[in-house]
């Protein structure tokens, strides 16, 4: 047995949280990854029960399931097209796609105009990611294409910080003028009445003067944000598997690959069927900004050293030995009454874990 558990109180207890702090202002659930690991149709039932109304993917096939799970809630796909087929299932399934230029604005009218169906559109504003999306200074193209293409109905604007989780504004700032000189401008030519949103899931908590019309939240429903604050907010789920095997190694007995660990004493293990295959045990990719960040992650890995990864068997935390392997890890549990089929409990990021792994919601 291995499976995902994801507590549902939980994740209605932080649901709850940022729809307070949200107030008025729009929510859009962003469910891309696969609901960011939890389940994408499990995730948004919950979110529909509480009321959210408004979704965002990142592939169209999310959104087509989405569809088929009788969602009917708007639903914003937050990238690029320039597939012919998915840019017909997202007019098809009543999906509003992304308006990265003028060509993407051409594009799309070409098609709904052949399938004789019109399209809905939020334009992307890039002010400084440096993907996709209409240049600060393009505002004037943007406009043109609204008022040309009259089968394009464009309901929102919006962009993306870079570098919300900074706790200096000014790292956000310079984004957040640039998107609101845009959709004034963009205002004062006619268009007053697009839904704009620039917030993710950090500026939304730490920034609430640039929540605008809506805000775009994931990470944070499930508690798992890059911030020291954490704002009452709890992480959700845990990887849960049957202890496989329980043996006795003598003292001076290695454990795992490369011989990076050897017993001290006579030592009890656990054997747990769970590895990196699953995604346990790995991490998101650091991203690098700048030397203080470099430096500032040098810093975390030495106060590390000497800490543990840990399963919880039976309410006891048992430190893993040995290093992780592709299926397998060891858990030290000298001294715990421990058997085969007893289970064991580990904290592991949902986006990292494998598809197989049974995702399962519990009260």
């Amino acid at each position: 047995m291995k499976q995902y558990v994801i507590n549902k109180t939980d994740l209605i207890h932080n649901i709850d949280i940022i729809k307070d702090k949200a107030g008025d202002t729009r929510i859009i659930a962003v469910l891309k990854g696969n609901g960011y690991g939890i389940g994408l149709c499990e995730f948004a039932k919950v979110l529909s029960e509480r009321g959210i109304d408004f979704f965002a993917v990142s592939e169209v096939e999310e959104a087509v399931s989405l569809r088929a799970g009788g969602f009917s809630q708007d639903i914003l796909l937050i990238t690029a097209l320039a597939d012919e087929s998915e840019i017909q299932t997202c007019i098809e399934c009543d999906v509003i796609m992304s308006a990265t230029s003028p060509e993407s604005y051409e594009r799309i009218s070409d098609i709904a105009r052949r399938m004789s169906k019109s399209a809905k559109v939020h334009i992307k504003v890039d002010t400084g990611f440096g993907r996709f999306g209409f240049a600060p200074d393009g505002v004037d193209e943007a406009w043109e294409c609204i008022n040309k293409y009259d089968n394009i109905l464009t309901l929102g604007v919006y962009s993306h910080f870079s570098f919300s989780f900074s706790p200096n504004r000014r790292d956000v700032e310079s984004q957040y003028e640039k998107f609101v000189s845009f959709t004034q401008v963009l205002a004062d030519k006619g268009a007053d009445n697009l839904l704009k949103h620039i917030c993710n899931s950090c500026a939304f908590l730490q920034y609430k003067d640039m929540h605008q019309d809506a805000v775009r939240i994931g990470s944070a429903f499930l508690g798992r944000i890059p911030l020291t604050e954490k704002y009452g907010l709890r992480r959700i789920g845990k990887l849960r598997a049957d202890v496989a095997e329980v043996r006795t190694l003598p003292k001076g007995h290695f454990v795992g690959y490369a011989n990076t660990y050897k017993t001290k004493r006579e030592t009890k293990i656990a054997v747990i069927p769970i590895g990196y295959k699953d995604g346990f045990g790995v991490e998101k990719s650091r991203d690098t900004f700048r030397v203080i960040d470099v430096l500032r992650y040098m810093y975390h890995d030495l106060l590390s050293v000497g800490k543990k990864n840990t399963v919880e068997i039976g309410g006891k935390k048992c430190p893993l030995i040995g290093r992780i392997s592709m299926c397998n890890v060891v858990a030290d549990v000298t001294g715990l009454d421990v058997s085969a089929g007893d289970i064991a409990e580990a904290d592991a990021n949902p986006i990292t874990l494998g598809a197989d792994v049974e995702r399962v919601y519990e009260q």
